[in-house]
């Protein structure tokens, strides 16, 4: 009999069976075509998307390390690791410019993208790519970002006030002459755009609205005058139109834009908007009551001069030493199992260094007594004092056939109470960061494959580990 209230599950039927399997075939079958009818350059996006997502890949790895590294802590680690906003977005700028690199050297990508793509069109597609691989989940990261860094520093807040001050000015107090600003309706519409900006992650997509709302400016100072205007007019208008607006957040969106952006798109229309947009914000951070907003001041100037002198110049693909890099390590207790953190790691670091910095992070008082290991494949080794765990991990990385490695902090323990630790690193408690190394290119990416490395490691040579804890390895 069948307890009140209890449901038998109905086993499908066979013709149930037969259906839902035609129904997947179908599905199958469908997708295949969408993927045909799909442009040379979408197919090629999806491909990188993909690839990004694959952590068997080594461009996967570091891409998906470099997401979970950022978004520790509901974003913190983005600020907390940076001096500045400004600094944030450069070394963003900086992993994007890296990650094109690699991938153009790299045979990871199948088909290769050349056989989709126009040489002369391969650097923009990669660029919508790794848009879409890091800033369509890091957007939300990097705004709450920005505005603490500008928060804690008081911008904020004076923003918002001289933007009070500069909404309460006439258009004339503005610098606006002979002609009629926007109506209220207009700065309605104009305030919409800039709302719809802001949701974009795409710094090029942004820059595309902003130059919609710049020519929507232009073209209601032209109908309401009935004679074309110039630049030296356009400035105090969008300044005007800017605090109207009263958007202190589209400060933040300027410089996204501005650090983020393609320099290759900074040549043209683009580039010209988003440097007056540049100049208008900063007229209203720095206004005075007793002067009207209407002259750039020199040290805007010579900031605009140095930003597109900074962007716009060619720079040579980065060596290891460029390169900032992180570590996850994972800290093994008797009773608590595994609890992972990424730590920011030097290329050349040793293992006594990481030992401390391990110590200091995971807050262990009797760190004497505690090691880095190397676990792969249900083995675990302590690694010696002088060797560089960085070099390791870029060497284990770079063989044809990647085996799964962790390096655990734990207490030195003797050999006939070893710990087993594979079951607890595959099921981590705590902060999920799963970070190795997000710039562990231990190779310039101008230069062809890797000889084996000072370590002692080569790619084709098997590192056969003994199960015993207490001896040290050199590496």
């Amino acid at each position: 009999m069948v307890p009140p209230g209890h449901r038998t599950r109905r086993r499908p039927s066979a013709g149930a069976l037969v259906l839902q399997r035609a129904l997947r075939g179908h599905l199958r079958k469908m997708s295949g075509v969408f993927n045909s009818l799909l442009t040379p350059e979408k197919r090629a996006i999806r491909r990188v998307v993909e690839l990004s997502r694959d952590k068997s890949s080594y461009f996967g790895c570091l891409v998906q390390d470099y997401l979970s590294y950022m978004s520790e802590g509901a974003g913190t680690q983005a600020w907390q690791g940076y001096a500045s906003g400004l600094e944030l977005l450069q070394t963003l700028r900086q992993f994007i410019t890296q990650m094109k690199s690699y991938l153009r050297q790299s045979s990871e990508l199948e088909p290769p993208i050349e056989s989709l793509i126009p040489e002369d069109q391969i650097d923009q597609v990669l660029e919508k790519a790794m848009h879409k691989c890091l800033l369509k989940t890091l957007k939300p990261v990097v705004s709450v970002a920005l505005k603490e860094f500008q928060v804690r520093s008081g911008e904020w807040l004076e923003l918002k006030e001289n933007l009070a001050l500069a909404k309460a000015r006439l258009p004339q107090e503005m610098g606006v002459a002979d002609t009629l600003p926007p109506d209220p309706v207009a700065i309605e519409k104009i305030k919409h755009k800039f709302h719809t900006m802001i949701k974009l992650y795409s710094p090029e997509k942004k820059v595309s609205v902003l130059l919609r709302v710049c020519k929507l400016i232009y073209t209601i100072m032209e109908d309401n005058s009935g004679r074309l205007y110039g630049a030296d007019d356009f400035l105090p208008m969008l300044t005007y139109v800017l605090a109207q607006c009263d958007m202190p957040q589209l400060n933040n969106e300027i410089l996204y834009m501005m650090e983020l952006l393609d320099p290759s798109l900074l040549h043209g229309e683009g580039g010209y908007y988003l440097t007056s947009a540049y100049g208008a914000m900063s007229l209203i951070q720095n206004f005075q009551e007793e002067q009207a907003a209407r002259v750039l001041s020199s040290e805007t100037r010579n900031t605009l001069h140095q930003w597109h002198r900074r962007r716009t110049t060619q720079r040579f693909a980065p060596s290891i030493d460029d390169f900032q890099n992180y570590l996850r390590v994972a800290l093994q207790e008797l009773d608590s199992g595994c609890t992972a953190k990424t730590l920011q790691v030097r290329p050349y670091a040793s293992v006594d260094e990481v030992c401390r910095l391990c110590a200091q992070k995971f807050k262990v008082s009797d760190s004497q007594n505690y090691g880095l290991f190397l676990v792969m494949e249900g083995n675990s080794q302590q690694l010696a004092p002088d060797t560089h765990p960085q070099k390791i991990k870029a060497e284990l990385h770079s063989r044809s056939q990647a085996t799964p490695f962790h390096f655990v902090f734990r207490k030195v323990v003797p050999s006939a109470a070893a710990l087993d630790l594979t079951p607890n690193l595959y099921n981590l408690t705590g902060t999920p960061d799963p970070l190795d190394d997000l710039r562990a290119l231990s190779r310039d990416l101008s230069a062809p494959p890797p000889s084996p490395l000072s370590s002692g490691l080569s790619p084709t040579l098997s590192l056969s580990l003994p199960t015993t804890n207490g001896n040290s390895i050199s590496v």
